[in-house]
């Protein structure tokens, strides 16, 4: 006798709750977190390096930072559907702070795929009032990882941004890419992107950092 076949509707539920849910990534290594930003971070400015490991020490206990192998051993087939998922999260997702695990997911991924989603969070922006940074500079930190061209304009403009985590993780994940650090200079870093063969940076993408109207800048997080 055959098996029965399970109901369409409870195949359907197994499978988004696979796609939806991800194997747990290996504990933090601070060891292997402190050779990377020795490698990848170590022309930024020392107070850059040191914010990394900041964040690394500060949010890597509850896995809102994770190391670049931290899903080394995962299956192909379950890592594009987790990458697949997390594309389409980043894409039709309310910004909030519900997406800071699924970020953290992304930069230890590092999946070209996820450029265009982790940008649309990082370019988050209200110019009336104050709102929450963590999924903003999560996805910067996750972009940082990635190197992508794609993302230069948008994190030169972020580079003198009100919230500290914001702006920090903008010139690391520059100085990741030019080995140099032109700290909150938005025009030097402007002139470092055309001497790489690549057209000048929006003007308006390189006007000094306006505040919320209602405050004087964003709150820390």
């Amino acid at each position: 006798m055959k098996p029965k076949s399970l109901p369409v509707t409870l195949f359907f539920f197994l499978t988004v709750v696979t796609v939806a849910s991800s194997a747990p990534p290996k504990p933090m290594d601070l060891e292997a977190a402190s050779a990377e930003v020795s490698s990848s971070y170590g022309k930024a400015a020392p107070e850059v390096q040191e914010f990394v490991l900041h964040t690394v020490r500060s949010f890597g206990p509850s896995n809102l930072w994770l190391n670049e192998n931290s899903y080394a051993d995962q299956e192909p087939a379950e890592r594009d559907a987790r990458v697949a998922y997390l594309v389409k999260l980043f894409d039709e997702a309310e910004y909030g702070r519900h997406l800071c695990s699924a970020l953290a997911e992304a930069s230890a991924r590092k999946d070209p795929k996820l450029v265009p989603g982790l940008m649309k969070v990082a370019a988050y922006h209200l110019k009336d009032k104050d709102y929450d940074c963590r999924p903003k500079w999560m996805a910067i930190a996750a972009l940082a990882r990635e190197e992508s061209p794609e993302a230069v304009p948008l994190l030169v403009s972020l580079v003198d941004h009100g919230n500290q985590n914001t702006r920090f993780w903008a010139r690391a994940a520059l100085a990741r890419m030019a080995n140099d650090d032109f700290k909150s200079d938005k025009q030097a870093w402007n002139r470092w992107w055309v001497g790489q063969g690549h057209n000048p940076i929006d003007p308006e993408l390189l006007k000094p950092y306006t505040p919320p109207a209602e405050n004087e800048k964003p709150k820390a997080q």
